[in-house]
């Protein structure tokens, strides 16, 4: 049979890649008889080195700064040892940051690239941290230098691939003994020294400023900022508002979360997300004191939004004039329909102390000033009536023909001669905010204490005689039925 062109191209190509092949196998020989035999060098340096080791001040392999250096000490077998894929992912993390390679960052490093305990931490997770070391000898500290010299020496011990779980354990625990020198970050220290100077508590907008201040510069010192800020925090704990720790707990997450991905500064894209969440901060406090007023039922009194506001804004935080002040005036807005005419006066009331004290915020002379101004705008005046009432409003659901019996009754009791006066004007007044919460029966109690009131209006007086009280509740009382379940017939 002829052998048509076609076939006769088809061999040729086969031959060319069949010689092809054989060219790089030979090449992939001779590769690794060059690593084969650098192997067997590096073992004597290591020899050497091991008997040197015991010299007194004798350097390190990284400070010699000769060829070959970061694998003096490699404690390899005679043979070949493939790079371990985990220590590459931790050498690369150190690629990716910036600056000097601290002994804490390179310990770190090892730790984790090492952990997995696969029977390689003398082998190929060494050759990856080895090599990597002798490429960034320039990056590394004298103290990541001594680290990188505890690794040679515990994986010298193992059989050129494993290490022991205990030899393992305790060259960790020497590594993370090696510190480098701690020198405080300067933009730090001085955002810090002006938190000293401010009375307590800091508010989270001072702690806020601070951190913007003395963490700004791009100097890939992130974590020791941190530190210096979580170790000031520590000591003056008690200095500290609220939302002056949860700012300062926002700092700590996003710089944890630059700091997992290699970076040692903030980048532009966290350190807007970190602003943001600062700016999200309300003030604590301020907050706790609205969120108690959304539960109540009806329109805010006078007297409701004023005991908020003391609640919320005294507590000292320097905030009276800023995130405080934003807090009520965003939850007035929010519930405009619920403000009583007295309640939006003691708003504006708080509003122009705090124009009038500024950025500086209110000392507690001009505080105890505004709360005594406030406090004229009463939407009930009587006090056993509002005490009275408060309880309703706390309630939820409908109120009952009995309970307002009984809310009438415990504002009434006083025997101040204001039945039919003040009293009355507050209850009636209450009830047109809340007529759609009151039963059926609860409107016929008005009605009936509308008629006794009136009665003793029609003759010029103010309170209702104490036998005529005692016939109104009874009457009131009278009301109160309970509809009985229908039967049902079998």
């Amino acid at each position: 049979m002829a052998i048509t062109s076609a076939a006769t191209s088809t061999l040729s190509r086969l031959a060319r890649t069949g010689a092809k092949l054989d060219k790089l196998e030979g090449k992939l020989e001779r590769v690794l008889t060059k690593e084969h035999q650098l192997l067997k060098d590096l073992r004597k340096v290591l020899q050497q080195n091991a008997k040197a080791g015991g010299q007194a001040g004798s350097k390190d392999g990284f400070d010699t700064g000769t060829s070959g250096a970061a694998a003096a000490n490699r404690a390899l077998p005679n043979e070949w040892s493939p790079l371990d894929l985990g220590a590459l992912r931790e050498t690369n993390k150190l690629d990716k940051s910036k600056g000097p390679v601290t002994a804490d960052e390179l310990s770190q490093a090892i730790e984790r690239g090492t952990e997995d305990l696969d029977g390689n931490a003398a082998g190929g997770e060494y050759r990856a941290f080895s090599e990597w070391a002798a490429k960034n000898q320039d990056r590394l500290t004298p103290e990541a230098k001594k680290v990188m010299d505890l690794y040679s020496q515990y994986a010298a011990k193992g059989d050129g691939k494993g290490m022991a779980l205990g030899d393992w354990k305790q060259m960790v625990k020497e590594m993370k003994g090696v510190k480098d020198p701690a020198a405080a970050d300067q933009g730090a220290t001085k955002a810090l020294e002006g938190l000293d100077k401010l009375p307590k508590p800091i508010s989270g907008e001072q702690m806020a400023k601070a951190i913007q201040s003395g963490v700004r510069d791009a100097d890939n010192n992130t974590g020791k900022e941190l530190k210096q800020f979580q170790d000031w925090a520590k000591k003056n704990d008690s200095k500290l508002s609220p939302e002056a720790k949860q700012v300062m707990s926002l700092f700590e997450q996003h710089a944890k979360k630059a700091m997992a991905t290699g970076d040692k500064d903030l980048s532009a894209s966290e350190w807007s997300k970190m602003q943001g969440d600062f700016k999200k901060v309300g003030d604590i406090s301020a907050n706790k004191a609205l969120a108690k007023l959304d539960k109540e039922q009806g329109p805010i009194s006078g007297e409701d939004l004023l005991g908020a506001i003391k609640e919320g804004v005294g507590d000292k935080d320097n905030n009276t004039t800023g995130t405080e002040l934003k807090a009520f005036q965003d939850w007035a807005k929010k519930n405009k329909d619920r403000m009583t005419p007295e309640a939006e006066k003691v708003l504006q009331t708080y509003e122009k102390a705090a124009k009038a004290a500024g950025s500086k915020g209110m000392d507690q002379k001009a505080f105890d000033a505004m709360v005594k101004d406030a406090s004229q705008h009463k939407t009930f005046r009587d006090d056993s009536v509002r005490a009275a009432l408060e309880k309703l409003d706390g309630k939820s659901g409908k109120v009952s023909a009995k309970e307002l019996t009984n809310a009438i009754k415990q504002g009434t009791a006083d025997l101040d001669g204001q039945a039919a006066g003040v009293e009355f004007a507050d209850i009636q007044k209450w009830a047109r905010q809340n007529y759609e919460r009151l039963t059926p029966e609860a409107r016929k109690v008005l009605d009936v204490y509308e008629k006794y009131a009136t009665q003793a209006l029609s003759k010029g007086n103010t309170g209702i005689p104490t036998s005529e009280l005692q016939k109104m509740v009874k009457e009131m009382e009278k009301l109160d039925v309970v509809k009985p379940r229908p039967v049902i017939v079998a």
